[in-house]
């Protein structure tokens, strides 16, 4: 059960509050914070580590008239961040081909398969994206083949880095970057400024500016903090979007009725990065690709749509595979502390969304994992691959790397909350106690979980004005989280069912003794009257925990995380 602790209140203005909530004190951090700026904001890409070799690489391409690869990530960080790298090149006078691994054939990261491919082609150098810092084997490979390979990446690094030419990642030990939280797209767009540093190429002061597009999608869909230069990268991110001259964006946006001058980080995280994943989650990555690259409106329109129906078959894929998981979890009654789960009939593609929805309704780690029915492997000696989530209260990458120090994982890596793996069929059995016998160490000495903290205390009378105040605290994401604030007392005059599967509640919320016109509607997805720690009953009077944002027409409503 959770516990809920109300921050000391410093001001009556609600800005000023939220903004010492973040530890942001005096008038020039405030503005610093408010005002995302990208020239103050940029840091020095030459502070990156070998960002200086990687230029003068790429520019002695220009010279020689190389091909190139740009091999990137299939996800909504690694696509448009090699879209951002591919289109830049191709500006300069490069010719580019943008590589994208099949997750269902090739998997995550570089490959000697597709590395080879590339060699047949002429490429004499090939850049990553959001990917690299752990592919020891297929570099040394290019490397053989004779092809110079630069590694753009934020992945976390091991202690040795492959036999690149360049290892360009601001979380490497020996980085003199200031900020070591950019997403795969970011660090690509770092690269972009340091070769502009260098060679203006008869590109307009300031005309790259129009990537940002790019970078911003990749940033607000990775699991990266939102803030320094982060939130400057996402705010200008969503300044370029919310133009729409990219056709691909301005299609998808219009078939999923999202005007473009309100686009908010809410409508990339829910609607534009889950349809960009799902390309490679159930199809081809390089519908993605196609659909930010393209010029033609026509071709955007028909991608988008395209893009629709396969993120309708992922959904319905998500579903089907988290009932067999709950009906497997009913029938074996008492959970352990790590959920392990697999089927060689389950897509890996799709199994991070499953895991995460488990870990939301678990509370501890899930680890699923499946096998694409079109890999070659046999049966017997086939690789399988999976996802794992957790809520970062122990991190899922160390808990896969004790589980497997004897070599175990054929492959994995990721993030503190979120990652993935592979192994051979035959280890399957081992699989569950070698992961719940890693968490239970690791958890043991884990810190305790901590109280969760409230913004401030807010009426509902003041959520109609609360909303100007929190724009501008705007875009959130990790390290800048929404604001939580506490409605005590709340009356709960209706309550209703709504959706197809009648899944999401929506209450009329109004002030305690119900008097006066002040009714703000409130929505809590995927729950029942029973999912909170009070019951919900209309009529009944409860403090009510949420978010304040707009609804899809514009207006003030509570995002309700918990009723206590």
């Amino acid at each position: 059960m959770k516990s809920y602790r109300l921050r000391e209140k410093q001001h009556d203005n609600l800005l000023q509050d939220l903004l010492l909530s973040r530890g942001i004190e005096g008038d020039e951090a405030a503005e610093h914070f408010l005002e995302p700026n990208f020239e103050r904001d940029s840091h020095d890409p030459f502070l990156l580590p070998d960002m200086e070799q990687a230029v003068e690489r790429i520019l002695a391409a220009v010279k020689n008239n190389e091909k190139v690869a740009v091999w990137s990530d299939y996800d909504c960080d690694g696509i448009p961040g090699g879209v951002l790298l591919s289109e830049f090149l191709r500006g300069i006078g490069l010719e580019v081909t943008h590589y994208i691994p099949n997750r269902h054939v090739e998997g995550y990261g570089m490959n000697e398969g597709g590395v080879g491919e590339l060699a047949e082609s002429g490429i004499t150098l090939l850049i990553t994206v959001d990917l690299g810092t752990t592919d020891f084997g297929p570099i040394t490979f290019a490397k053989e083949k004779g092809i110079d390979v630069i590694v753009t990446d934020h992945h976390l690094v091991q202690q040795l880095l492959p036999p690149a030419y360049a290892v360009i990642n601001p979380k490497r030990l020996d980085s003199k970057y200031p900020f070591d939280g950019l997403c795969g797209a970011g660090v690509a767009w770092k690269l972009v400024q340091a070769i502009l540093a260098k060679n203006r190429f008869n590109i307009g002061e300031g005309q790259e500016k129009w990537l940002l597009d790019l970078a911003g999608l990749g940033t607000l869909s990775d699991m990266v903090p939102l803030v320094g230069e982060n939130r400057m990268l996402a705010s200008c991110g969503l300044l370029v979007m919310r133009r729409a001259r990219r056709p691909g964006i301005a299609a998808l946006l219009s078939a999923l009725k999202i005007k473009p001058a309100t686009l908010t980080e809410d409508d990339i995280g829910f609607m534009l990065a889950p349809r960009i994943n799902a390309a490679s989650r159930m199809d081809s990555p390089q519908i993605a690709a196609r659909l930010l690259t393209t010029n033609s409106m026509v071709e955007a329109r028909e991608l988008a749509a395209r893009l629709n129906t396969i993120n309708d078959e992922r959904k319905g894929l998500v579903a089907s595979i988290s009932r067999e998981v709950n009906k497997r979890l009913e029938i074996m009654g008492a959970e352990g502390p790590v959920i392990v789960m697999g089927n060689p009939k389950w897509r890996p593609g799709v199994l991070g969304l499953v895991a995460n929805s488990l870990m939301q309704a678990h509370g501890g780690p899930v680890f699923l994992w499946g096998r694409d029915g079109s890999t070659s492997a046999s049966e017997e000696d086939g690789l399988l691959r999976g996802s794992c989530r957790s809520d970062g209260s122990v991190s899922v990458v160390e808990v896969m790397a004790a589980a497997g120090q004897d070599g175990f994982f054929d492959h994995f890596g990721g993030h503190r909350a979120s990652g993935g793996f592979s192994f051979t069929q035959d280890k399957a059995h081992e699989l569950s106690e070698r992961l719940a016998h890693a968490y239970e160490e690791l958890a043991s000495h884990a810190p305790a979980a901590e109280e969760v903290v409230l913004d401030r205390q807010l009426s509902i009378e003041e959520v109609p004005h609360a909303h100007q105040a929190l724009q501008r605290l705007a875009p959130f994401g990790i390290g800048n989280a929404k604001p939580l604030f506490i409605f005590p007392s709340t009356l709960i005059s209706s309550v209703r069912t709504f959706g197809k599967q009648k899944n999401h509640l929506e209450l009329a919320l109004s002030s305690p003794d119900g008097a006066g016109d002040d009714v703000v509607p409130g929505v809590a997805f995927f729950s029942t009257a029973d999912s909170f720690q009070k019951k919900i009953a209309r009529g009944a009077h409860a403090d009510i925990v949420g978010h304040v944002e707009l609804d899809w027409r514009g207006g003030p409503r509570i995002r309700v995380v918990d009723v206590i």
